[in-house]
């Protein structure tokens, strides 16, 4: 498999890092209705550019949260600071950030089909890929936990739909990403992580 297509673990300080440098901007990002924003960061390994959007922002609280007895105390101060404080602009701007979330869940689905229709064609590049791309799918987990019942209907269809193509084409498998993030992705709720095509 192509390390560049193998998800790895970030170190839970990189990680605080990157989430500390994306909550910062989120206010921002979330007025200028952009899906996407590359934000440079500057992590315990150098400094980097890292793509943000609202799923990427979420699924970094959620690693953490799982990953929060890894982290110092002064770790753990800044982590709680920083939830906070990404709550508190979530909160007051919900609505704009509810009608963003929809669209990268849309956006994140495309994606995903659009590789599921060239798995087709290219069994073993769709096997070598699948890990990088299934991303897409995990992204769409931490926005639906967002959410709640806010996802479109139209949207709630093609997550059934995309769901249905992936289990098509995949059998049982170890998991598919870094063994130390398995802990954080539970079978029972990451199925998706546990199949390879």
């Amino acid at each position: 498999m192509s390390k560049n297509n193998y998800v790895l673990a970030e170190d839970p300080a990189t990680d605080l890092a990157v989430l500390e440098a994306m909550v910062a901007e989120l206010e921002d990002y979330i007025v200028k209705d952009e899906l996407y924003r590359t934000v440079r960061v500057v992590t315990p390994g150098g400094a980097q550019m890292v793509q943000m959007s609202g799923g990427d922002v979420l699924t970094r609280i959620f690693r953490l949260a799982g990953e929060r007895d890894r982290l110092t105390p002064e770790q753990q101060t800044r982590y709680d600071a920083v939830r906070a404080d990404a709550e508190k602009v979530i909160y007051g701007l919900r609505t704009r950030f509810h009608e963003r979330l929809n669209r990268e869940v849309k956006a994140r689905l495309d994606a995903l089909n659009w590789f599921l229709d060239d798995c087709a064609g290219d069994p073993p590049r769709c096997r070598s890929e699948y890990p990088f791309e299934i991303r897409n799918r995990q992204r769409v987990d931490s926005i639906l936990h967002e959410l709640g019942g806010d996802l479109l209907p139209d949207l709630k269809q093609l997550l059934a739909r995309t769901d249905e193509r992936i289990r098509l084409i995949v059998k049982p498998a170890a998991f598919v990403w870094d063994a130390r993030l398995e802990s954080l992705f539970p079978r029972s709720r990451f199925w998706y992580l546990y199949v390879s095509p």
